[in-house]
Parts: structure tokens; sequence; C-alpha cells
């Protein structure tokens, strides 16, 4: 019999709760609702800003205890942008309390294959230093919770020309950005593909 379960849910954009009456129920809502937004960034540092841009989560949850071990978090166009816990991040499911019944019940899941979960998973840790200084972009915003805002551009790598999305690390350096004509900004680039746009992870503006 196998250990885990691996699913995949997308979260709705409009989520209706009934009056909730017990913990488990209380902390959905939390956590749709984004109430939770408040431990998260202490919880999960490198990813506080990218959380609101996940579309589709998949989860490894133990079949014996119901709770999430891994997880994994993808962008509307399918790029790998978040997996948890990872370094100094403690997960956002994971730091839930709920099981694998929860999620069955409030979510429309489907299982995936373990391979197929850590092929994903290995995916994100194919990352290199990227560094590069942009003077035409695009300034694009999630639109929830004050909005987070990321970079769109074109950009050479390894002899093509090829989309590149950049999500900052700090808030402070999302601000900056409005002002600036040309940035120079790193990060850790993840190639999922060249039929995928690059993502540049953990993005610092360098501009003095």
């Amino acid at each position: 019999m196998k250990k885990t379960t691996y699913i995949q849910f997308k979260i709705p954009k409009s989520v209706q709760i009934g009056q909730a009456d017990g913990i488990v129920k209380r902390n959905l809502k939390k956590a749709i609702t984004g109430i939770l937004s408040s431990i998260i960034p202490k919880a999960n540092p490198d990813f506080e800003n990218k959380i609101d841009l996940v579309e589709k989560w998949i989860v490894e949850l133990d079949n014996e205890t119901g709770i999430p071990e891994r997880e994994i978090g993808m962008d509307k166009n399918g790029r790998i942008i978040i997996k948890m816990p990872f370094k100094n991040n403690y997960g956002y499911w994971t730091d839930n309390n709920l099981l694998l019944t929860d999620f069955k019940n409030h979510f429309e899941t489907s299982e995936i294959s373990q391979d197929s979960f850590e092929n994903y998973w290995s995916l994100f840790e194919k990352t290199e230093d990227f560094e590069t200084t942009l003077t035409d972009f695009k300034i694009q915003t999630t639109g929830s919770d004050g909005g987070h805002h990321y970079l769109m551009a074109k950009v050479n790598y390894n002899g093509q020309k090829r989309d590149l999305i950049a999500y900052f690390t700090n808030k402070s350096d999302e601000h900056k950005i409005k002002e600036l004509d040309k940035v120079k900004i790193c990060g850790k680039i993840v190639d999922n593909g060249i039929e995928q746009s690059l993502s540049l992870l953990e993005t610092k503006l360098l501009n003095e």
C-alpha cells in the first residue's frame, strides 16, 4: 500500500463557505480569504510575494495521518514558482490544519502519480544565478491584497531570446521599480522548457 497521496487543485476566484463549525473550516476560510497573510511572511520569507500568483497547487499528503508534507505552486501559465518546505520556508498548506479529506471535500481535486510530483519538485531545483539589466520591461500586478508587482521582459538566455518574469523578494523593491526606466536585477533563474517563460525567483534590485 502506498504511503502517500498526491493531489492537484485550483483555488476558485470566489469561494462561498458556510458558517464555520470547527477549526478545519475556520482555517480553510482564513487561508482562502487571506487572513493568514499576517503570519505567512514569517513562515515563508522567500515566497511571500508569490503565493498570490499561484493558480494551481500540487500537494503530497501522508495516507495514515492525512497531513500535507510537501507542496508545489504553479502560476497561470504552468510555471513552478513555489515549493515548500524549502530552505527557511515552512509551507502554506503544510502550516495549516487541513487534512486529505478536507482538501477533497472543499476543492475539486484530482490525483497525480508520485513520479509526476517528483519531476515537478526536482524542476524547481534546476536553477542558476542570473543577473541582467533591463530598459524595456513591463510592470504587472496581482491586484490582490494591495497588489504584488513583478516584471515581464525579453532577455537573451543561452543564445536565445526568451520571455522572463521576475518575482521580487522584497516589497520595497516592487515599489522602487515603478520609478525607474532602467533596472539591474539578479536572482535564481528557472527554465521549465523553451515553451515556457523563464522565471527569475528571489529577485533583488541592484540599482544604487
